[in-house]
């Protein structure tokens, strides 16, 4: 799951629109996939710090945020993904 939902966020560079230097999101593709994300914090990384600041952002997204939020979220599912593989490597350590 978190490996279609980081491609799919790569996918989003797309979707980018630019007004006066400034980047954001007008589309219903990215709401999808920051909704599935923070879905998918919430039930994989509940109550890291990680996911306590992506919610406080979440509840504050807005145009003029969102591309920041966008940078954010994506680079918290690369971290969450690498940190899961770490952990998986560590118990297969372990368990032999």
């Amino acid at each position: 799951m978190i490996d279609n939902l980081i491609k799919e966020g790569e996918s989003l560079v797309s979707d980018v629109q630019e007004n006066m230097g400034r980047k954001f999101f007008k589309s219903v593709r990215f709401e999808t996939w920051a909704s599935k994300a923070m879905l998918y914090l919430e039930n994989y990384q509940k109550g890291s710090v990680v996911t306590e600041k992506a919610k406080e952002r979440f509840k504050a997204l807005d145009t003029r945020t969102n591309y920041s939020f966008y940078q954010f979220l994506l680079g918290s599912l690369k971290a969450s993904k690498e940190f899961e593989e770490f952990q998986d490597a560590q118990a297969e350590e372990y368990s032999i």
